[in-house]
């Protein structure tokens, strides 16, 4: 990452410069920062006599931020990172235009060399390099030369030879993506690990996923909107019938469609079924076969194999979720399938579900985690009160609502052991995505087979309208 600052006309021979540094010693662009400056002969004079003690005009002048070891590697350094960039901040470059004008008629080359030169020997400084002795003076001659070299920014080089390069114009895509499969394939997990927040609660019970839940991610070029739903499966009650609901309103209008399969449990003909109806359908299909960290090489394998039979389908791409191995790929197979557009979201919102619901959500994930499967299904909660305090602190009072007066004392636990720890868990997460502190409380209600109640399905979020 460069900051360049009164580059005038020199900004794309000094870009090349940094970049063929940070290419010579594998340096990601984004993982490493430097600002540059072009000053006049009385700036570089003060800070000589600054920072130096020193009464004259010089050519260059570097200020490291930190001793960087070699080969570089961004985990090593990270207190040294700046919080809005995301990058290291390797330190700043000072080059007096006046001086490499001056240095260009000498050596009778272009200005566009001396500054390329002058900036390749300022980065070699930041990265620890001198020349104090006549062994690292020829050493750090030879880096210099070698780079120049690489880059192009020869002793034959002319001003005006190298110029900005300007970026294709890629066009933006902008598009929603339904992720469908059946109860706990990993459907949460991934659309948490392709939006890179918390949108969907994750627990190992089936079902966990009652809503539709939308999570946005941002590229550079793109915005894909992605919509998380509940397991594939035979409604019981009324709010299975929702469940199913929220899954075929998900179906409506999306641009692409990822099914995602456990490779512990493979894909039998349910899987094979639903996806050759979504292809049947005109949906461009693509398949996640999560899970592939729990399972053999072959396993794997022989599901790939199996889903090459299933005609029509765009890709199929071998994943974990969890470890989010291959979400990338994923996400370029997606990437492939939308259609151009212009961004329906703003680029710092991840959700489209405010932060009542999120609250509800989370404490019902801890409630699932904790408790045991005497209660698998039959949990929802009901914020009462989602409010800030003059001070900043978050009050938050919900419900945690069961279906029979025997789940009541599992919820409570001894002595309310059990209710304390789901409120501990779903607090630390809370103060986690809101960025305060976090006051919660929360009551263990009874609202017998609630499931089939739709007036309590409606105040629950459950909306009579998707039956």
């Amino acid at each position: 990452m460069i900051n360049l600052y009164n580059e005038e006309q020199y900004g794309a021979v000094i870009k090349r410069a940094v970049n063929g540094v940070f290419e010579h010693f594998n340096i990601a662009s984004d993982d490493a920062e430097v600002e540059i400056e072009l000053i006049s002969e009385e700036e570089i004079r003060e800070l000589n006599r600054e920072e130096r003690e020193i009464d004259a005009v010089t050519d260059v002048l570097s200020f490291p931020t930190l001793n960087v070891k070699l080969p570089f590697n961004y985990d090593d350094y990270p207190i040294d990172v700046n919080p809005e960039s995301g990058a290291v901040m390797l330190g700043e470059i000072y080059v007096c235009l006046k001086r490499a004008e001056e240095q260009a008629v000498e050596y009778g080359h272009s200005i566009t060399r001396e500054i390329g030169f002058l900036v390749t020997h300022g980065m070699l400084h930041l990265l620890g390099y001198d020349h104090i002795d006549d062994v690292e003076r020829e050493k750090m001659e030879l880096l210099q030369s070698e780079i120049l070299e690489k880059v192009g920014i020869t002793r034959d080089v002319q001003d005006g030879d190298i110029v900005e390069e300007v970026e294709e114009d890629v066009p933006f895509k902008c598009g929603y993506c339904a992720i469908l499969g059946k109860p706990n394939a990993g459907k949460s997990t991934l659309i948490n690990a392709l939006v890179g927040e918390k949108v969907a609660i994750v627990s190992w019970k089936p079902q966990t996923t009652r809503n539709k839940i939308t999570g946005v991610r941002n590229e550079k070029n793109a915005q894909i909107i992605f919509v998380d739903t509940p397991g594939l499966h035979a409604p019981k009650n009324k709010l299975g019938k929702f469940m199913m609901r929220s899954v075929t309103s998900a179906l409506e209008g999306v641009d692409v469609v990822i099914y995602v399969i456990d490779s512990e449990k493979g894909a039998d003909n349910v899987d094979i079924e639903n996806i050759e109806r979504y292809v049947g359908v005109g949906k461009s299909v693509v398949v996640a076969v999560n899970k592939v960290d729990h399972v053999t090489k072959e396993k794997v394998a022989g599901i790939l194999l199996q889903l090459t039979a299933v005609k029509g389908l765009k890709a199929v791409v071998p994943i974990s979720a969890l470890r989010e191995r291959n979400v990338s790929v994923l996400c370029e197979e997606v990437l492939k399938l939308l259609p151009e557009g212009v961004m329906l979201y703003p680029e710092d919102q991840y959700t489209d579900r405010n932060m009542r619901f999120m609250a509800s959500e989370i404490i019902r994930e801890k409630a699932l985690r904790l408790i045991d499967k005497e209660i698998p299904y039959g949990i929802a909660v009901s914020v009462n009160k989602y409010e800030y305090r003059d001070n900043g602190i978050l009050d938050i009072d919900a419900d945690v609502i069961v279906q029979k007066q025997a789940h009541k004392p599992i919820v409570l636990g001894k002595n309310g052991a059990m209710i304390k720890k789901i409120s501990t868990y779903a607090r630390q997460d809370l103060e986690d995505i809101t960025g305060t502190k976090v006051f919660l409380t929360l009551w263990v209600r009874v609202k017998e087979d609630w499931r089939d109640d739709l007036t309590i399905l409606n105040n629950l979020g459950y909306n009579n309208d998707d039956f």
